[in-house]
């Protein structure tokens, strides 16, 4: 099994290529950094068209040399540069040629530094990937050396989500690291005056810590069975008035990896987000693993 990283070139890091060394530190596999060239189509003769693909080819051929010279000595990586008809299908191509257990990506510039920002590349993957997808933070950059300290997975109540804390707790078991189950809301805005909106926003407060806590609580029952978790499994809830400040109540660590779920909706064996999902990507401080609708 191995890691698929796509890289491109970068002025601002290499948060994927970070990310992708500290898992692969963290479970034993090795890395393929994947250089995808966009070809021309239709395929074309004219001088324009040659002299762009001859200029793209050369840019791939200093991403891997950028990459080259970054990866670690301690992960065994092997480079490869590709020519496909778009990023998201040659990094596709790559990730079933060799066999992948994940692919990595990064950020969009676009985004904001230290949070995850989804560009064209990674959404289309998100949409089309049967193997989980890890995306790093803009300008990402793991601990030297470092390793997955601790597996937080974004519990909900669908029976998608009781999975996923099993899925999560495999890989937290794999990755020899900590595990973490946590639940997010936020509040919703109320039209009533001060005080009754406040006490009603408690009331409702209260209301989802108690049933979230019962669920989470027969979560953990199934997750105690599992030989090799270590314990103790903490357990978070984070509210807010906002997705930024609910996230923001877990109090994330270096090391920290957040696990979630595809939506019910999506097809079978593949990662497709929903609104919740999403959300939560996009105000994560951490990298995040997204993970395949399994069967039921």
């Amino acid at each position: 099994m191995t890691i698929v990283v796509g890289c491109t070139p970068k002025e601002n890091g290499n948060g994927a290529l970070e990310l992708a060394a500290m898992l692969a530190r963290s479970t034993g596999v090795d890395v393929v950094v994947a250089v995808i060239v966009a070809a021309a189509w239709p395929p074309s003769t004219e001088r324009v068209d040659a002299d762009y693909r001859a200029y793209l080819t050369q840019r791939g051929e200093q991403s891997v040399a950028q990459a080259r010279a970054w990866m670690p000595a301690d992960v065994k990586t092997t480079f490869v540069q590709r020519e496909a008809a778009s990023i998201p299908t040659g990094l596709l191509q790559v990730a079933r040629e060799h066999g992948a257990s994940m692919l990595v990506l990064g950020s969009s510039e676009s985004g904001g530094l230290g949070h995850v920002a989804l560009g064209s590349v990674a959404e289309r993957i998100l949409h089309s990937s049967t193997v989980p997808v890890a995306l790093a933070p803009r300008g990402y950059q793991a601990e030297p050396g470092g390793r997955v300290r601790r597996v937080t997975v974004a519990f909900g109540s669908t029976d998608h989500d009781r999975a996923l804390v099993l899925s999560a707790a495999a890989y937290s078991i794999s990755a020899a690291s900590s595990l973490r189950i946590a639940s997010f809301s936020v509040r919703p805005k109320m039209l009533f005056a001060a005080t009754m909106a406040g006490a009603g926003e408690e009331l409702v407060v209260d209301e989802w810590s108690r049933r979230t806590g019962e669920m989470i609580d027969e979560e953990l029952e199934q997750v105690r069975e599992l030989p090799d978790v270590r314990r103790p499994v903490e357990v978070v809830l984070g509210d807010g008035y906002s997705w930024r400040e609910a996230m923001g109540r877990a109090r994330w660590s270096l090391g920290d990896l957040l696990v979630v779920g595809s939506s019910s909706h999506g097809p079978l064996t593949s990662v497709f987000l929903g609104s919740r999902a999403s959300k939560i990507i996009r105000y994560a401080p951490v990298p995040v693993l997204t993970l395949p609708r399994a069967h039921s």
